[in-house]
């Protein structure tokens, strides 16, 4: 059969059972929408290369090589060969699929699909010993009129029954209603008493939760070095209205997450969320269209770009509104803001954090008192309207001289707008003239070039006067606002330049620290390394050319190398 082009996820895997065949499959599973076997396998008639294609809950494809004869078997043939090596000892090669790839492999081998009868998984890898022993229990009865026989064959079958007996309790509720709790352990070991806990905790978050019952809770764990991977499905009912369950799966996705460090303290094993599902009234509830619905939004609050704010979309109006009151009240009090940043943390409650980078002769602490005074007073304000507990948690102050840039301005406005100036221009004018009529009656032609060089000294001059402190500038802004570039922290920076004539090129790097995203959805960030990088790349660009617009200075970054952690 034909496979995507892909690595195994296990390769020349070991089975010597069907217990550890079966287990091997579920690990694949865990990992994707379906899976793909190459199966080596012997046996007194031959030699055999097996290839399955599974999902969840069935086969869909199979193919056998006979290598001794080199006959191809297909469909319920092959699957007569499996069936028939289950529980001997193979080779296995495992690749796991996702749904477009589990899709395009049933459309390569649609041949094999077609001929294919459709075995339930726990009818194929089940543990030999659960089926058969039911035929002797059947023959038991008549040959209870011979005591001899009924005592040798009587003894066997109480002892397979018993183990029978000992596995159907598990999957069923007990009468009383309890729910049922299972753990699917591949990989390793971990005490049983670790998931109860962990079970019995999500069972209270239940009990908490208006009209939700839960009936099962079902554990696929796979155990690695010092982790276990957690798959963790959740079903239930709800007596409540659309708005009730809705409340209901949102808080236990939480309670998913809230709770699984008691595997931790437990069984001293950290737990890594996978994927959840929350099951009510046979309705699932997916993590990402819970952060789909509260997602936050993070965008600019003016159309200058000089004000962002990070926030819950539902209550986004509320916070732009916030910060632009804010800010005004703030530039009031002689503190002029170039850049702001609100970062809006929680849901019931809600925490400011506010990145600010400003102009102002003031000191540091200062400013911080004045902006804190404000922020808190506004809070309040804001949090009466919502009825929600608002605090601001953090402020984060740079500030940005522009004396050296106003200075350095005003040489060349003052040399274009004084009178005195423009005299002392017009005498050094005729001067040169002169000077240059007198050199060329004494035979010498050369006056234009020393001129040249000399006004191209003076241009260097004054160029250097400016780049100097654009340069200057340029660091500390792009410092400042490195600070501000949302899901990252900004470590270092290196900047250095050259100037090759009247253009000024900087190599600049800088080093960041990802963010991770704590809690149940850290899994699901959708954002990427390269978009990070680009956000970074374009507040740069746009900094640069701030300054070169201030300065009237052609300032180009020649190279650049952001360095994500």
């Amino acid at each position: 059969m034909q496979l995507p082009d892909k690595g195994p996820f296990m390769e020349n895997v070991v089975a010597t059972s069907a217990g550890e065949l079966g287990a091997l499959i579920q690990k694949a599973l865990s990992q994707g929408n379906g899976a793909f076997l190459k199966i080596f396998a012997r046996s007194a008639e031959g030699k055999y290369y097996i290839t399955v294609l599974l999902d969840r809950s069935k086969v869909l494809a199979a193919e056998c090589l006979v290598v001794d004869t080199k006959q191809n078997l297909s469909g319920e043939e092959a699957i007569r060969v499996l069936k028939s090596s289950v529980g001997k000892p193979m080779v296995v090669d495992v690749y796991t699929l996702d749904e477009l790839e589990l899709k395009l492999s049933v459309a390569d081998n649609i041949d094999a699909y077609t001929q294919t009868p459709k075995v339930p998984l726990d009818e194929l890898f089940k543990v030999p010993g659960e089926g058969p022993p039911a035929e002797p229990a059947k023959r038991e009865e008549p040959a209870e009129r011979g005591a001899a026989m009924a005592a040798t064959v009587g003894a066997a079958v109480t002892s397979q029954p018993l183990a029978v007996e000992a596995e159907k309790p598990k999957p069923a509720p007990t009468p009383a209603g309890k729910p049922e709790v299972v753990v699917n352990l591949t990989g390793g070991s971990i005490p049983e008493k670790a998931f109860q806990v962990y079970a019995e905790d999500l069972l209270k978050e239940a009990k908490r939760i208006k009209g939700l019952t839960i009936n099962r809770i079902e554990f696929d764990a796979s155990v690695g070095e010092g982790v276990v991977y957690l798959n963790v499905h959740i079903h239930g009912n709800s007596t409540g209205d659309s708005r009730d369950i809705e409340v209901a799966e949102k808080r236990m996705l939480h309670a998913v997450s809230k709770y699984a460090p008691v595997l931790l303290r437990e069984a001293e094993i950290k737990p890594i969320i996978r994927d959840v599902g929350i099951i009510i009234d046979g309705q699932e509830l997916k993590p990402q269209e819970i952060v789909d619905r509260d997602k936050k939004k993070t965008g600019n609050v003016t159309k200058d770009g000089r004000i962002s704010l990070s926030v819950l979309e539902d209550v986004w109006p509320y916070f732009s509104a916030y910060a632009r009151t804010v800010v005004t009240e703030i530039e009031s009090a002689g503190i002029k803001i170039d850049k702001a940043h609100f970062d809006i943390r929680g849901r019931k409650e809600f925490e400011i954090n506010l990145s600010l980078v400003v102009e102002t002769g003031m000191t540091k602490d200062s400013v911080q008192r004045i902006v804190k005074d404000i922020l808190n007073r506004h809070a309040r304000e804001l949090g009466r309207s919502l009825k929600r507990y608002i605090t601001v948690h953090s402020i984060e102050v740079e500030t940005v001289s522009k004396a050296s840039v106003s200075g350095s301005a005003a040489v060349p406005v003052a040399v274009e707008t004084s009178g005195k100036a423009a005299e002392i221009i017009a005498k050094k004018e005729l001067l040169e003239k002169e000077v240059e009529q007198l050199l060329k009656q004494a035979g010498i032609d050369e006056l234009s070039v020393l001129t040249e060089e000399k006004k191209k000294e003076s241009e260097e001059t004054m160029l250097k006067s400016r780049i100097e402190p654009a340069v200057e500038t340029l660091k500390n802004r792009v410092h400042a606002e490195l600070k501000l570039v949302p899901r990252v922290t900004f470590k270092w920076l290196k900047l250095n330049h050259e100037i090759k004539g009247s253009t000024v090129y900087v190599d600049i790097e800088a080093s960041f620290l990802r963010e991770n995203v704590g809690g149940l959805f850290g899994s699901f960030s959708g954002v990427s390394d390269e978009k990070i990088k680009q956000d970074i790349a374009a507040t740069i660009q746009r900094v640069i050319k701030d300054v070169s617009r201030e300065y009237g200075i052609a300032i180009n970054m020649r190279r650049l190398n952001i360095i994500l952690r």
